[in-house]
């Protein structure tokens, strides 16, 4: 650090390391390896894989090959029982295609390609196969058949519902945990909690060390059969970057000991960094290794001003204070939003998981071992103390304006704010005052109350695959309106099939958008009909969203979809717009102009929604029908003619976009809300011969991501996804 003095030859030998680094890594990661055509060949997974339902994914490594991102699905019950006894300890003999990761439907969405090569692989390996499985017998495959032991001992022996706790606690495994628990964990700002860590490295380190001395070993003993012994538990541990953080340090500490050498924590942290990096690249772009390193560096750093402490309760307020602060550009740069509630949250919890939650699971595991009636005794107490602990954090989590979403900072932004940060700690180390908290803040602030200060109109279509989904916000962000969350049709499977974790379109494409974009409240959501692939997402919006207004097609209420949502919507308002209903926010008037009736029959009474500013005019029509658009033709004529831009009803279906409605519009961008290779052929073929015929343009969520268009000083700017 400047402020401490630090030599001037410091600065450029960690430049000249890293330049002498970033070439060997470059040179190192160059990947010669032919993906055309199959494969057929031997493969093992990481210990990462993941099994649910009938599907098989994660990182594996092709013999005398790369890495890939392996897909299998699973075809029987059988064959699913044999893997989950096979996968952890052998190589399996594969066929299967190369393919490219698919793009992300918009900014703001998982993007698959860029994880795949975070994770230093380069193509997907889609498994039509697995044809035979050889037991390995080394080292690492004794420690991943140790770490399945442990999964299914607590699974065996750990009432249901502390088992998710215990596996996230003592093995780093996280499969068990509900989308539920994580949702409240992260409102609390308490996820790390469950991330094997410093504090878990440090238990069991201390735990072992002084086992060890009371049964009359040498320290230096000790510490060598440490050295050994840590880095096999990081590896039962799932080998996350927090725990080789925790495990690199702890060693290294040990190590300077054993030698009688004296080196600051913070020369420690820094070579535990660079051989981290050296043994693994890739690890740079994973979140767990950014916010592991970011906030022990940050407390490191901060030592002088906590050690002026003389409570025991401040200082933990200040170590978890610095964290959050610490970590937040980076935070806001990977979830776009932030537990404000985190900072005292923590401060109750970080001593109750280390000095209770955490050692009560490591003590219980240890009963199951020796005596399961002494295990279960225990239990029948800690069960029932966890449920009430459980109950408080799910009344914390739900009370209101807990999370700040600001949206997803730019990089350039990101590093402000970071610099921010940077500069506050440089002036508070030299005497803390409250008014230097304003250079943080500031910036923060600028970034929530961005989106107020942008006059343009946006209309966003989602890519929600085959579905349908939009987005408008008005200027100065005065007014958010969703229009349906897309949604999957739900099969019925066989047992063996269902997933603990489905895919979900509200909660996996619509909210990533709209947070993304700093929206944390919805003044209405229009549902324009109860089709599964329009409405079956909604559900999730509502559990992560404010939700002012909802509004329904007449009738549609009645429907099994509907009723099933209803109860999710019990603190808004609910409305049933039909013909004639509007309202008007600025110069933005928006008016239903279907249905007539409150008889609800399906696609038909889809409502449609005009949107008028100025000029720039947009219609959005559900899945309405020919019959439905004749309808509109006869009662509005020239009303509806030149439309800025027309939602193609019912994706394209041959059943819509008749040429007499498209001849009245005549719209200038026609925009069809589509799956790629979806199993309809939507948008059908004489349907897009339809548009070119009357030559009017149009695009495809399918080929061209979410689209995005933004109405400002008279002039329409179009973006595209890809």
């Amino acid at each position: 650090m400047l402020w401490k003095k630090e030599p001037f030859i410091y600065f450029s030998a960690v430049l000249l390391f890293a330049l002498v680094v970033y070439g060997f890594q470059d040179w190192r990661t160059k990947d010669p390896f032919d993906y055309s055509g199959t494969f057929s060949g031997n493969m093992k997974f990481h210990s990462d894989y993941t099994v649910d339902g009938d599907g098989l994914r994660g990182f594996a490594e092709i013999e005398n090959g790369p890495v890939v991102y392996a897909t299998y699905r699973i075809k029987t019950a059988e064959e699913k029982e044999a893997l989950e006894t096979l996968l952890y300890k052998s190589v399996l003999r594969v066929q299967g295609l190369f393919e490219a990761p698919p793009p992300p439907s918009h900014q703001f969405a998982f993007n698959m390609e860029s994880y795949v090569k975070r994770n230093g692989a380069s193509k997907i390996l889609a498994l039509e196969s697995i044809d035979g499985a050889k037991e390995e017998h080394n080292i690492f495959s004794k420690l991943d058949s140790q770490r399945e032991a442990i999964k299914r001992h607590i699974r065996k022996t750990f009432p249901e519902s502390l088992v998710a706790e215990a596996e996230a606690l003592l093995i780093g495994e996280r499969e068990k945990m509900s989308l539920e628990e994580q949702r409240t964990y992260q409102i609390l700002g308490i996820t790390h909690l469950f991330a094997i860590s410093g504090l878990h490295v440090g238990i069991v380190a201390g735990f072992l060390y002084m086992l060890l001395l009371r049964i009359r070993l040498r320290k230096e003993s000790v510490m060598l059969f440490l050295l050994f012994a840590l880095p096999m538990y990081a590896v039962v541990a799932g080998g996350a970057p927090s725990v080789w953080r925790s495990v690199g340090m702890v060693s290294a500490i040990l190590l300077c000991r054993l030698l009688g050498l004296k080196m600051p924590v913070a020369n420690v942290l820094l070579i535990s960094f660079i051989c981290f990096l050296l043994w693994d690249p890739y690890s740079l772009y994973m979140i767990g290794f950014q916010l592991s390193y970011g906030a022990t560096f940050a407390i490191i750093y901060s030592f002088s001003f906590l050690a002026q402490q003389t409570s025991l309760l401040k200082t933990g307020f200040l170590i978890t204070c610095i964290s959050q602060l610490t970590l937040y550009p980076l935070l806001l740069f990977h979830f776009y939003e932030l537990s404000l509630s985190a900072f005292l949250v923590n401060s109750v919890f970080v001593p109750l998981y280390t000095l209770g939650i955490l050692p009560a699971n490591f003590l219980l595991f240890g009963a199951t071992l020796v005596f399961q009636p002494l295990a279960d005794g225990a239990f029948a107490v800690y069960e029932p103390l966890r449920g009430f602990i459980g109950s408080g954090m799910d009344w914390l989590a739900a009370l209101p304006y807990q999370m700040w979403t600001p949206g997803k900072p730019s990089a350039g932004v990101a590093v402000l704010l970071m610099v921010s940060v940077f500069v506050f700690y440089s002036m508070a180390e030299r005497g803390f005052k409250w008014r230097q908290l304003l250079i943080v803040l500031v910036p923060a602030m600028g970034l929530s109350f961005a989106p107020y200060m942008d006059s343009g109109l946006r209309v966003t279509f989602l890519d929600v695959g085959q579905g349908d989904s939009a987005l408008v916000e008005l200027p100065h962000r005065k007014a958010v309106y969703l229009i349906d969350s897309g949604g999957l049709l739900r099969f019925e499977q066989k047992a063996f099939q269902e997933r603990s974790r489905p895919y979900e379109v509200g909660r996996q494409v619509v909210a990533p958008y709209l947070k993304g974009r700093g929206i944390s409240r919805i003044d209405a959501f229009v549902l324009s009909h109860a089709d599964a692939d329009h409405a079956e997402g909604a559900e999730e919006i509502f559990q992560l969203f404010r939700i002012d207004e909802l509004h329904l097609s007449p009738g549609s209420e009645s429907t099994a979809l509907i009723k099933a949502l209803l109860p999710f919507a019990k603190e808004s308002e609910v409305r049933f717009p039909g013909r004639g209903s509007s309202w008007q926010e600025g110069n933005v008037r928006f008016t239903y102009i279907a249905p007539a009736d409150a008889v609800y029959e399906g696609n038909n009474d889809s409502l449609v929604l005009l949107m008028e500013s100025g000029k720039f005019r947009v219609l959005f029509t559900g899945d309405l029908e020919a019959s439905g658009e004749k309808e509109l033709v006869e009662k509005y004529g020239a009303a509806l003619n030149n439309i800025t831009v027309l939602k193609v009803g019912h994706h394209g279906s041959k059943t819509s976009s008749s040429e007499l409605f498209l001849s009245t519009v005549m719209p200038v961008l026609s925009v069809f809300s589509s799956g790629r290779d979806n199993r309809y052929g939507h948008p059908s073929t004489e349907v897009v011969e339809r548009f070119e015929n009357l030559q009017l343009r149009t695009l495809n969520t399918a080929e061209s991501g979410t689209v995005e268009l933004t109405a400002k000083k008279g002039k329409i700017e179009l973006k595209t996804m890809r």
